[in-house]
């Protein structure tokens, strides 16, 4: 029998560590071999893992493979080291975690850039008085019926795949489902579940906003997580065999790279100035569309996304409780407490929370870097080639 390849352990230890921890392995759409072995085993020892990891990741440094592929692997071997220490119950600082993970050294950011962005919505927001208040009067008036979300879902979908087009040449054969669900945390996710096909959920329990919803079908669909995904199985999979780009892990720096591409995906389909032809697209459903507020709504919230990555450094570093933390956020991300609550909740989650830093800084670092827009999609870029960029 021969032994397994670089890029066949990589997925073994990415899977053997998934038993430890419930949605590390977002999607696996490689050799059926490889999983069928690994459901087949007993959870192996964290500790065992963690020295599976080191192992790796020092004979990564004689692999006779391209340096790119290399250093790609390198960084997220490092993630699956830091998760092996999380989940044997070893206590890892928030901000090392984010650095091992994500490759990134998160600091907080000043409260003086929220309070600019407050600026710019109290000129913007009709009316007068406080301006939470009024911030979420305005994203009532811009709520979609239920009944209206998937067909506002479809109709952006087919404007946001015409111009992904031009971006890159998407696979042939990618497909986005759309369903709704209820009783979940997050207002949507993408489940790629390989052969080029995407699941998009929706929670239609929480109040979706016409100006969000744009957003999310980019962020999730065109040309964001599935665009990526399937882009990514058609060319690394399928064509160039690297298996090791058919497992999709959390805590790695690929997430980093994807939130980047997923948060800049709406700018990239339609421009910065998006809003109008989004709008045209919802008006003949009769969905309301403020396209002038909007644009200053979502250009501050790139901002304000900040608010979390703060919540969770001061959570995580300086030790805030809860009530602290959600009072931060109510103040300065401008949201009613159940939102506050929903968001804290995940930024102060002894895992997830070192999650939170990849929307905005994924955002800039991909705005930022100058790497093409369809290499991101295509190649194995990690948060150091962001950096070097």
């Amino acid at each position: 029998m021969t032994s397994p390849s670089i890029p066949e352990r990589y997925v073994q230890l990415g899977l053997r560590l998934g038993k430890h921890l419930d949605g590390l392995v977002d999607g696996y759409f490689g050799p059926p071999e490889l999983k069928d072995a690994a459901d087949a085993e007993e959870p192996a020892d964290p500790r065992a893992l963690g020295e599976q990891a080191a192992a790796l990741r020092e004979d990564l440094e004689s692999w006779d493979a391209e340096p790119q592929r290399r250093r790609w692997l390198a960084g997220q071997v490092e993630g699956l080291a830091c998760v092996a220490e999380l989940v044997a119950g070893t206590k890892v600082g928030w901000r090392h975690a984010v650095r091992r993970c994500y490759g990134i050294d998160v600091e907080p950011v000043s409260e003086e850039r929220f309070a600019a962005a407050h600026e710019l919505l109290d000129a913007a927001l009709p009316g007068d008085g406080d301006l939470a208040e009024r911030l979420q009067a305005w994203n009532r008036s811009q709520e979609l019926p239920a009944e209206l979300v998937v067909p506002g879902v479809e109709a952006l979908v087919d404007l946001l795949r015409g111009e992904t087009s031009k971006l890159v040449e998407l696979p042939e054969g990618e497909r986005i489902d759309i369903e709704t669900v209820t009783d979940e945390p997050w207002a949507a996710y993408n489940w790629y579940l390989g052969d080029r096909k995407s699941l998009i959920q929706l929670n239609t329990e929480l109040p979706i906003r016409s100006h969000f919803l744009t957003h999310l079908v980019a962020h999730e669909g065109y040309p964001g997580h599935h665009t990526e995904h399937s882009s990514k199985e058609a060319r690394l999979v399928q064509e160039l065999g690297h298996i090791e780009a058919s497992i999709l892990l959390i805590h790695t720096p690929e997430c980093l790279v994807s939130e980047g591409i997923a948060q800049n995906a709406i700018e990239q389909a339609l421009g910065d100035d998006w809003a109008p032809r989004a709008a045209e697209a919802l008006q003949p459903l009769g969905i309301p569309f403020d396209t002038d507020t909007a644009r200053v709504v979502t250009s501050t919230s790139r901002g304000l996304d900040h608010v979390s990555t703060n919540v969770a450094y001061f959570v995580g570093e300086d030790g805030w409780s809860e009530e602290q933390a959600v009072a931060y956020y109510q103040r300065w991300a401008l949201a009613e407490e159940h939102r506050a609550r929903k968001s804290v909740a995940f930024a102060i989650h002894p895992v997830w929370g070192i999650y939170v830093p990849t929307y905005s800084h994924g955002y800039r670092l991909v705005k930022s870097s100058g790497v093409p827009f369809r290499t991101l999609l295509t190649e194995e870029i990690t948060t150091a080639d962001l950096l070097a960029a």
